[in-house]
């Protein structure tokens, strides 16, 4: 089966640092070094890696910047049939890094902007078994390719990232994946329903979900399927080099093995592992 990621490709620039500088101040980095990136492209080169059959859907730039990308999504295994050159440049992604491998991330959004739901060939979208998306593209973009999927009979997941400053609709998703902080963002901006109100036991239910996937770094994720009891997938403990991309490796890989036909705990078990070693590198 195959898993159709749609949204964004960067070029990063990542530098790494003792310290970030505070505003008005100059630091000097012991390294720095470009690379493709992007949250989806991320997802989707993870989903390849772990076994599945990743194509990825996005807007690269009309350069340099953008071939090289598509070069090496190819080379990593992901299907970039549906990466099309935009009008403009290729989204930049401008990346610190601290010695705890912290990391603070700055997006140019650059060919991502110009991403359109038809941009999806209708073909490839009806025969994926899930669609990833995430929120480093137009939000119309997002919310229109998850309805034109969910008449087609396609799961959806979304990588609730980075978080919009309005309420996100949900309708036409099965699955939210989001870090502890997203979580409780998208849970404040929640409707309250007769099953209660944004502290409810059970979150899933309470953003309209079938299941909700809560990123906790280091110490793994929890996942909460509507109508049931929360279930842990336990982290690895690693020295964390950098941190920029882990939860990208995280979304990639549980959706990748979920299309291979694993279960969500063992999916999720692999996401958590896939995730910790990208942790042990320098770079998304």
């Amino acid at each position: 089966m195959t898993l159709l990621v749609m949204g964004s490709v960067n070029r990063d620039i990542t530098a790494q640092l003792s310290e970030f500088p505070q505003p008005g101040e100059t630091v000097l980095a012991q390294a720095a070094e470009t690379a493709t990136g992007g949250k989806s492209a991320n997802q989707a080169v993870a989903a390849a890696l772990v076994g599945a059959n990743s194509h990825l859907v996005a807007r690269c730039g009309a350069d340099a910047a953008g071939t090289e990308a598509v070069a090496s999504l190819l080379e990593a295994g992901v299907r970039a049939e549906a990466v099309t050159p935009g009008r403009g440049a290729q989204g930049m992604a401008f990346i610190t890094v601290r010695a705890d491998g912290e990391n603070t991330i700055v997006v140019v959004p650059g060919a991502n902007a110009e991403l359109r739901a038809d941009d999806c060939p209708s073909a490839l979208l009806e025969q994926a078994e899930w669609v990833l998306l995430s929120l480093e593209v137009p939000l119309e973009t997002v919310l229109e390719t998850a309805a034109r999927a969910h008449a087609a009979g396609t799961k959806v997941a979304l990588n609730a990232s980075p978080l919009p400053a309005g309420a996100v609709d949900l309708r036409n998703v099965d699955m939210v994946i989001v870090n502890e902080g997203e979580a409780q963002h998208l849970l404040e901006r929640a409707p309250e329903t007769e099953a209660g109100h944004s502290g409810s036991p059970e979150p899933a239910a309470q953003l309209g979900v079938e299941t909700l996937i809560v990123t906790r770094g280091g110490e793994g994720a929890l996942l909460h399927r509507s109508g049931q009891p929360a279930v842990e997938a336990p982290g690895v403990p690693v020295k964390a080099v950098d941190t920029s991309g882990c939860g990208d490796a995280f979304a990639g890989a549980l959706m990748g093995r979920l299309t291979c036909g694993d279960s969500l705990e063992t999916a999720a078990a692999t996401a958590s592992r896939f995730a910790a070693d990208a942790a042990t590198r320098f770079g998304a």
